[in-house]
């Protein structure tokens, strides 16, 4: 995945696209990016592309990741790899699985450098809000894009692990986790906690000596997750389904994918994104459209799928 790189505005010209979009017959003659989105450790741009000739089927717009123009955000983003794990998934993975994801047109990675350029189509719809929340046909709509991502990689950790960016989280992974849990954990707490009930601040401290025996308790077998399965990562368009109140989902940001336990991007998208009423009233049934939606594509663990939503709660 190393050839042709773009890891500056600059060189996102016409010349670099021209090469890697491979459109027969046709010409970029002009671009012009915008800078898009918040992310903190990769460079998101709308690029608006002018071509040598009128034809519809040619993209006007394009979407393009490059790393980040700050030392430090470069930096983080090797340190988690980041840029691997993203273009890892647009290159091997796509093909594997059904969630709604945008169309990569051309994806490079240089393991050297730790440099990648991503360009992608422009998908439908506005980005979610974590702190707005979502309605319950959003909710109903990222169930079933889980379903997408999990059935269809369930139970096939072997198989997937032929990919060496992909990695099996291990003890190392897990006790690098629990010391940032809880070596970021007095500093939450005195922040917020004049907004926090006392059960919550308990139960926090609770969670935090018990992060072990939780990750030890999960029944069902791993999976492909996305790793980072909430509202700021995925396109929302209410009107692909007008007429019958659904909303569609696109699913973006892929640069957390891993092998995990699927109910744990279900909890964090639903305890994040649902308001506490609507989660009352409607958390039980998504989890068993969830668990329905894994059975018609032949992975029928019910019972392992909300023993493991309950674990996964307390990432929402």
């Amino acid at each position: 995945m190393a050839a042709a790189l773009a890891t500056t505005v600059e060189g996102l010209d016409a010349d670099y696209l021209n090469g890697v979009l491979a459109v027969d017959g046709a010409r970029v003659t002009e671009v012009a990016a915008t800078r898009i989105g918040t992310g903190q450790v990769a460079l998101s741009l709308l690029l608006e592309l002018t071509w040598d000739r009128d034809d519809p089927e040619l993209p006007t717009q394009l979407v393009a990741k490059i790393p980040a123009a700050e030392a430090e955000s470069r930096a983080a983003a090797a340190m988690h790899r980041t840029y691997e794990l993203e273009t890892g998934f647009y290159a091997d993975l796509t093909e594997m699985v059904s969630v709604p994801h945008p169309r990569a047109r051309h994806v490079a990675f240089d393991a050297a450098s730790g440099d990648f350029t991503l360009i992608m189509e422009v998908a439908p719809g506005v980005v979610g809000d974590q702190l707005a929340g979502c309605s319950v046909p959003a909710a109903t709509a990222i169930v079933d894009a889980a379903v997408g991502l999990h059935a269809p990689t369930w139970d096939r950790a072997e198989e997937l692990l032929a990919h060496s960016w992909l990695t099996r989280p291990d003890a190392a992974t897990l006790e690098m986790r629990v010391g940032a849990y809880r070596h970021l954990l007095p500093g939450f707490i005195e922040r917020f906690s004049p907004r926090l009930a006392p059960d919550v601040i308990d139960a926090a401290r609770w969670l935090g000596e018990r992060l072990v025996d939780v990750a030890l308790a999960y029944r069902s077998p791993m999976c492909l997750v996305h790793g980072d399965f909430r509202l700021d990562n995925m396109l929302f368009d209410p009107s692909a389904s007008a007429s019958s109140g659904a909303v569609s989902v696109t699913v973006v940001d892929w640069q957390t994918v891993g092998l995990g336990r699927g109910s744990v991007d279900v909890a964090y998208a639903l305890g994040s994104g649902l308001s506490a009423d609507d989660r009352r009233r409607v958390e039980d049934s998504l989890v068993a459209r969830y668990a329905d939606g894994l059975a018609a594509a032949g992975v029928g663990v019910a019972d392992e799928v909300t023993h493991d939503y309950r674990l996964g709660a307390t990432s929402g």
